[in-house]
C-alpha cells in the first residue's frame, strides 16, 4: 500500500471498518451498506447530507451533517436509524438547499477507493453535470479549470447499475503513494488521508476529529 499507493480489497476493507469505528465515535453519519439482493461480500460507505446551494444563491456557512429523509430509491440496504430531518426542520436555512448522498466504493480496476455522489434538489430533481460543477468551491475552479470534465464525471454505479457522479480515480494511486511516503513515520487511514484530499471538492469535508 505504502509503495504503490494502492490497496487490496481486503485491505479496503479493513480501512472502511475502522473508518466506521472512528465515524460512530464522533457521531458522523457514514454507514456500511450492500447491495440489495446480491452477495454482502463487498461492503461500501455511504452518507446522506443536505446543504446550501452555492450556485446562483449567497453562500451559507450552515451546513446540515444529517441525513435526509427519502426513501431509498437505490435499492441498498438502509442501515440508518436517524433519518428523521424534515424540510420543515431545514426552515433556518435561507435560499435553495441540494440533498447530497456519497459512497465510497472500492475499484478493482484501479485498486483504490473511488468516490461516487448524487445531488439533487428538494423536489428531486437531479442536477447536472453543469450545476455540479458550479457548486464546487471555488478554491478549486482555477485548479481544475482544464480537467474538470474527466475529473467530474457521470458513471453508472458499479453496485446499483443507476447514473451517479463520479470523482476519477486515475490519478488516486499517485497522489496516495506521495502522502502515504510523506508519514511513514505513523500509522494512517487510507480512507481518512484520501478523502480529506478528495472531499473537499464536492463538499465534502471530514471533521478534524477523524485524526485525533
Amino acid at each position: 500500500m505504502l509503495k504503490t499507493g494502492t490497496l487490496s480489497y481486503q485491505e479496503f476493507e479493513n480501512e472502511l471498518l475502522d473508518f466506521i469505528e472512528r465515524a460512530k465515535n464522533i457521531q458522523d453519519s457514514w454507514n456500511v451498506e450492500f447491495p440489495k439482493g446480491k452477495s454482502k461480500a463487498r461492503k461500501f460507505l455511504v452518507k446522506r447530507q443536505v446543504k446550501p446551494a452555492l450556485s446562483g444563491h449567497k453562500e451559507s456557512d450552515h451546513e446540515i451533517n444529517k441525513p435526509f429523509p427519502e426513501e431509498n430509491k437505490w435499492g441498498v440496504t438502509e442501515n440508518d436509524e436517524d433519518c428523521t430531518v424534515s424540510v420543515d426542520q431545514l426552515s433556518d436555512v435561507h435560499g435553495e438547499f441540494l440533498k447530497y448522498e456519497y459512497h465510497i466504493v472500492y475499484s478493482d480496476s484501479y485498486s483504490v477507493p473511488v468516490l461516487y455522489f448524487t445531488a439533487c434538489r428538494h423536489d428531486g430533481r437531479l442536477l447536472s453535470l453543469k450545476e455540479v460543477w458550479e457548486n464546487v468551491p471555488d478554491i478549486y475552479h482555477d485548479r481544475l479549470e482544464y480537467e474538470k470534465w474527466t475529473f467530474l464525471t457521470q458513471q453508472e454505479h458499479p453496485y446499483l447499475g443507476v447514473p451517479f457522479y463520479q470523482l476519477h480515480p486515475c490519478h488516486t494511486a499517485d497522489m496516495m503513494k506521495r502522502a502515504l511516503s510523506i508519514h511513514s513515520d505513523r500509522p494512517l487511514n487510507y480512507l481518512i488521508t484520501w478523502l480529506s484530499t478528495v472531499g473537499p471538492v464536492v463538499g465534502l469535508n471530514l471533521p478534524l476529529a477523524y485524526s485525533v
